[in-house]
This record gives structure tokens, sequence and C-alpha cells, in this order.
């Protein structure tokens, strides 16, 4: 708590203690003084009163992250209520109101110079120290607040940009403190003001106010009165309860509190989705989410760049920025991603009407009509020309034999198992030792497979829906490469319990750095990468592949983990026997370039054993 006193003799002085939790925001200091100098003592009681009411409010919004001011900016403050108080007294007990401007003056001039030596500290050699100090108040206030964050990550750079926006502005507001152009207690021109110019959207309730329309032209009074029917509008305030007055962060805690069953990426993607709520309109009340704020945030969603997360040109803007931005329609967000967006909102607020938290879901029915394409147009397949240049010597063995000599097998195992299975990335990647075994056939002899599965006692594996479960015969090309030699080895490795154990977990899946290789590096060094081709096109092209050859449609869907479309087939079509799949299906995986010559994989045998063992 904070004290506040002032000394009556003739050397009178304001004295405030700096809460605790404030003090590392300012250098560590416990207190700061103000000279009481030239007021009437009779005075000094009362004003001190009125600078302990502006001390606690400027704490408070220091506090909450509402105005960024340093201890010389607070003094700059009360001294213009100190300076209010020496006018009034000479104005009410001397019959004048001479005041001496050279104080205020100087006082400018001072501002002036600290504007100018901060805009020199941003953009000059100092700029590691400038972010240091920042960094110290930044963290001050966070923790006042109990939010965590990490120090390397772009939300938090966005922060500290616009912080530092926020530090700049305040010299204007402190002007016209001195000025007597505003007022202290005028705190909503002020924050109006931050949101405006800063697109902070930190107080998103003042900037729905109706403000009185600027009238640039008009005509003159009709000779004949005229009467105008009162509407109902959508800023009248909605009367709600307890639980429709909880704040939307709130209820998305309580939402995803439900959700246990749900796997992280999902998590992270519907949690996106959700939060471009307190993006646009700032954390109200969930009861106030209206049809027309549903049908803004769309308006909003379709202004956004596409990766604006990860891309560089867009990453270090926040939300506001972007929509401003005019995105181009290239750059802009596929309307699929859109749908997808609006989906993961309303089945959030559907979860709020069921629980009391809102009258009516206000995103039903808004999702943005498509024109469907053929499966076969939205992700192209890699010709056998491209298969060709993936797996060559020069470019594929060369470029993950750097991957294999830091332990990470996986860029050079997955890709491979994915053109000769069809199977999805994050099976690959979340296979387990025992999951590749040997399986008796047809004539009692056993055949190496794969067997992709959901384990209880694995929660980390999953998979996408129960046609996912099933048996995958190894092509011969893979055990020819030395897969199973491959597996005998890693086997004696300590602690080794996955195929690819140096795959890490995240957000539900063990396949992200996989991707990431294949998409944003492999494939745009060879010069293949294209917006409609990835990883995924690896299991395209096996689907694909078969179907020119004339492979029956249920063969095709067993070995991919598709579903039959057969209510029959899909209970009863599924655990072929391993010979006959592989027969049918495997065996017939074959790549030739058009003059009708292998793509030659043997080429990139690595001995395993000189490697590993």
């Amino acid at each position: 708590m904070s004290n506040y006193n002032s000394n009556l003799s003739n050397k009178s002085y304001f004295r405030s203690i700096i809460p605790k939790d404030l003090r590392k925001t300012f250098g560590g200091k416990d207190e700061f003084r103000l000279s009481l100098r030239y007021v009437i003592n009779g005075d000094t009681k009362i004003l001190c009163l009125k600078l302990k009411e502006i001390t606690d409010k400027l704490f408070t919004e220091i506090r909450e992250g509402m105005k960024t001011l340093s201890l010389e900016d607070i003094k700059e403050i009360l001294r213009i209520e100190v300076r209010k108080q020496i006018k009034h007294t000479q104005h009410y007990y001397l019959g004048t109101s001479v005041f001496d401007e050279e104080d205020t003056i100087k006082s400018l001039e001072n501002v002036s110079s600290r504007e100018t030596k901060m805009q020199q500290e941003i953009s000059g050699e100092n700029i590691k120290d400038y972010e240091k100090e920042l960094d110290e108040k930044l963290e001050g206030i966070l923790t006042s607040l109990d939010i965590e964050i990490e120090t390397n990550s772009i939300n938090y750079k966005n922060l500290r940009r616009k912080f530092s926006n926020l530090y700049l502005l305040r010299f204007d507001w402190i002007r016209s403190l001195i000025n007597q152009t505003t007022k202290i207690e005028d705190e909503d021109t002020f924050r109006r003001e931050v949101d405006e110019k800063l697109g902070l959207s930190l107080f998103p309730d003042l900037l729905t106010t109706q403000r009185p329309p600027v009238i640039e032209n008009y005509a003159p009074e009709p000779s004949q009165p005229y009467q105008v029917e009162r509407q109902e509008t959508s800023h009248q305030s909605i009367p709600l309860n307890s639980l429709q007055s909880s704040p939307i962060s709130k209820c998305i805690e309580l939402y995803f509190g439900e959700k246990g069953h749900m796997r992280e990426r999902s998590v992270q993607e519907n949690r996106t989705s959700i939060q471009f709520l307190i993006h646009s309109f700032g954390d109200i009340p969930i009861g106030e989410i209206t049809k027309e704020k549903s049908s803004i945030l769309k308006s909003q969603l379709k202004q956004l760049p596409k990766n604006r997360t990860k891309n560089p040109k867009y990453r270090d803007y926040d939300f506001h920025e972007l929509i401003s931005m005019k995105i181009s329609k290239d750059e802009s967000i596929h309307t699929t991603t859109i749908n997808k967006y609006i989906s993961n909102l309303s089945s959030f607020m559907n979860w709020c009407v069921n629980n009391g938290y809102s009258n009516t879901n206000t995103f039903t029915g808004m999702k943005i009509t498509q024109k469907k394409n053929r499966a076969s147009e939205e992700r192209n397949r890699f010709t056998e020309q491209e298969i060709k240049t993936i797996f060559s010597v020069k470019d594929y063995l060369y470029t993950t034999k750097t991957y294999i000599n830091k332990g990470k097998y996986a860029n050079y195992w997955v890709p491979l198992i994915g053109i000769f299975t069809g199977m999805r990335a994050n099976e690959i990647c979340s296979l387990y030792l025992d999951n590749v075994r040997e399986i008796t056939g047809n004539h009692r002899s056993k055949r190496w497979c794969f067997d992709v599965k959901q384990e209880e006692d694995r929660p980390d594996k999953r998979l996408k829906n129960l046609s996912s479960i099933r048996i995958v015969p190894i092509h011969q090309t893979l055990l020819d490469l030395g897969f199973i030699d491959f597996l005998n080895l890693i086997k004696k490795l300590p602690d080794r319990k996955r195929v690819f154990e140096e795959l890490p977990y995240k957000e539900g899946l063990y396949s992200r750095n996989i991707s990431r290789f294949w998409n944003t590096s492999y494939l745009p060094k060879i010069g293949i990468k294209t917006d409609k081709n990835g990883f995924h096109s690896l299991r395209h092209s096996v689907i694909d592949h078969l179907k020119q050859k004339g492979i029956e449609p249920h063969f095709i869907n067993e070995l991919v983990g598709h579903s039959q479309g057969n209510i029959d087939l899909d209970r009863y079509g599924k655990g072929y026997n391993p010979d006959i799949l592989f027969n049918k299906c495997v065996s017939k995986i074959i790549y030739e370039t058009s003059n009708g010559r292998k793509v030659d994989f043997h080429s990139l045998i690595i001995n395993w054993k000189k490697l590993i063992g």
C-alpha cells in the first residue's frame, strides 16, 4: 500500500510510497517526493489529498498497462496540479491571476528534450540498452498481471513495439496537460487516442461509442415538418445475466476445460479461431456478441493475409493493423480457412448457448459458399519425372545425409515410406518400434508390415478416423534400402521406443519438423514446390498411380486408410490378408519415367551398420 504525507514546515513536500509490485518498473525505487514550495500552508493538506487521488489513479493505470509513465512524468503531472493550486491562490487571495509562465516554458522544453533523447535511443546505436530497459518495465507490468510470455516470441516483440509507441505518445499527452488543453480526469480521451493511434484495442467499448457526426454538407430545413421513426439500433445495451456477463476469455477456458479429448493441434486451431473475438472486440462479455458483431468479424477475416504468423512481411503486425492494410486477393487467406474459423467459432458459441452464456449462436449459417472442386484438383500429385528428381542421389541422398549424421533418420526414411505406402505423415512419424512387425500371410510365410493403430496406452498416437486402422505391407524397395537392418540397429540404442525418436511431439503431432523440412526447405531447393503440392502429395501420388494401373478402389482404400464409402465394405472389407494387399496393391507401385525407365531408388542405399552400429 502507499502512504501519502506532507510536511507542514517551511519546507513542505508531498511523499508517495511506490507500491511493491511497481518498484521494479521504476528502477527499484520505493518512494518519491514532490516539493510544495509556494503553496500556502492552509492549502497543503487539501492539495495532498488531491495529489494522492491522482497518483493512485496513475499507479492503477500503469499496473494495467493503460499508461506508460516514468517517475519524472508522474512528478510533472503532479506539478501541474500544484501550479493550478498556486494560480488559484494568487487569484483568490491576492486578487490577481498573474502566474509565472517561465516554469511552463521550461517544462515544455524539458518534455521536448526527453522526447528527442528517446527518439535517439530508439534509432541509435544504443537500441539494445533501450530494449533492455523496456524489457524490465514490461516484465514488471506482466508480472503484476500474472502473465507469462516468451521474450523471443513474435507476440512479445509486437508488444514491445506497441509499448515503445505508447511511450512516445505520452509526450503529446503531457504537453496537453502542461498547456491545460486537457484534463487528467478526461481518461476516456486519452484511452481513445491510444486505441486509434496505435490500434491496441485495449478499450473497444470507447471505440464503439457513438460520436456526433461531422456534417460537411447540409441542406436547409424543410418548409414542412416531418417525423422520423425511431429505430432500434445494435448499440443499445443488452440486459445480461451473470453468466452472459462473463468475459470471452473466461468462456474460452471453460470451453477447452471440457475438451480433454481434443488433440493439441485441434485445441490450438480452435483457440486461434475463437481468439479472433478478443482481437476484434476486446475481452467483452460473451453476451454482447451479436449477429452484427459476428458479421463484422467475418468481414475482417476476409481481409487477413495468409500465413500471417509465419510470413516476415506480416508477422510483426497485430490484428487491426493487418485488416487495415488492404491485402490483395492473392495474398488473402483462402475461403476454406475462413470457413474453418467460422466453424470453430460456431462450435464455441453453440457451447455457450447450451451452457447459458449466450442466447443464440451468432455464427450459424455464416459460412461462405464455395465452388466444390474435385479432390484431385485440390492437391497435386507428383509426376514420375518429379519423383525421379525428388529421390535423385545428388539431391535427396546428399541432403538427407547431413541430417542422418546428426541422428535425424526421419528426414531420409519418412518420405520414402510415404511414396511406397501412401501413409499420412503423422502415421509414419508416430510409429513405435513394435508397430513394425512380421505378419503371417496366406502361405504361412511372414511378411513385414506397418501396424497402423490407435493405442490407449499411447495417447500421443492419434489417427484421423477408424478407417485409418489398418495393416500396410512394406514395399520391397524399402526392404532393399535396408529398413529392417536400420530398425534392428536402432532397437539396440538406449531408451528407444519409437522408430523416429528424434522427432518432437508438437501440437498433437510428430510430423511437424518433417513437413517443415519437406515443404519449406527441400522441395523449394530442388525447384518443385508449388501452392498445390507438399508432403501430402506423396499420398496422392500413390493413390493416383494405383488408380491409373486399374487397381480396384477397395484395395486402394484399404492400403491408404480411406473409407470404402459402403457400409458392407467398411464392415467386412477391412483386414485383408497382407499377402493379398501386397500382391493386389503394394507390388504394383513401380515408378517409371516417360521413356519407360524405372526410377532408381536403389542408388540411395546407405550402410546403416557403419553409421549406427
